[in-house]
């Protein structure tokens, strides 16, 4: 199954979300594999830091085709696509290859507002891919405040079916990605942890009966 994570804004966590299903999956015992199409290369980046083995971060800063698909990308249980904080040429690639969209989105209105243009790409993807699923992510909470607990209501009038789980704002995070680790290497005990946990498990939920 290939998973993206698409959002034209920069700055909602898409990378570190990326990174940490692939390892949640690769915990699973799927096979993984995670394509870099970020010109950044930050995911690239990561994994530098420590060498980590649970996959293998190949960069493609390019449109990506069918061509580009490696015998071994095909018979991952699932590939992981990072894109760019752009929508562009290689989101639109991407989409029109992935079987599940992740959109990760602020619960702010300017998010929500941006987070439109998006969504219309995904539909104009469908167009040509047709079994393209796309599902929002509440991402960079802040807990325990209004703008928190309202934001999934607010999100809600996006018409595009949402996680439950909720991604927060939180230091283990920022500091798993310095390390060059995955959260659950990094706070194994921790809420945020336990968030990617529980996404994980809504993606393997979500993808019974189709091919991973």
């Amino acid at each position: 199954m290939i998973i993206s994570v698409v959002n034209q804004k920069g700055g909602v966590g898409k990378t570190t979300i990326a990174i940490n299903i692939g390892i949640g999956m690769a915990r699973r015992n799927f096979k993984v594999g995670f394509l870099d199409t970020d010109p950044q290369g930050t995911a690239s980046q990561w994994q530098s830091i420590e060498g980590n083995v649970a996959f293998e971060v190949r960069r493609h800063p390019s449109p990506v085709f069918c061509a580009d698909l490696t015998e071994e990308d095909l018979n991952h249980g699932f590939l992981v696509i990072d894109t760019p904080p752009a929508i562009g040429e290689i989101t639109l690639s991407v989409l029109e290859l992935a079987d599940l969209a992740i959109v990760p989105l602020a619960p702010s209105v300017l998010d929500i507002w941006s987070s439109r243009t998006t969504i219309g790409m995904i539909e104009e993807a469908k167009k040509t891919n047709p079994k393209l699923e796309g599902r929002l992510l509440v991402s960079r909470k802040i807990p325990r405040t209004r703008l928190g607990r309202e934001g999934r209501d607010a999100i809600a009038a996006l018409e595009m079916e949402v996680f439950q789980t909720e991604i927060s704002q939180r230091i283990a995070y920022v500091e798993s990605m310095i390390a060059g680790v995955s959260v659950f290497q990094y706070a194994p005990k921790s809420e945020a942890s336990q968030e990617m946990e529980n996404l994980c498990e809504e993606i393997v939920k979500g993808t019974a009966g189709r091919r991973v």
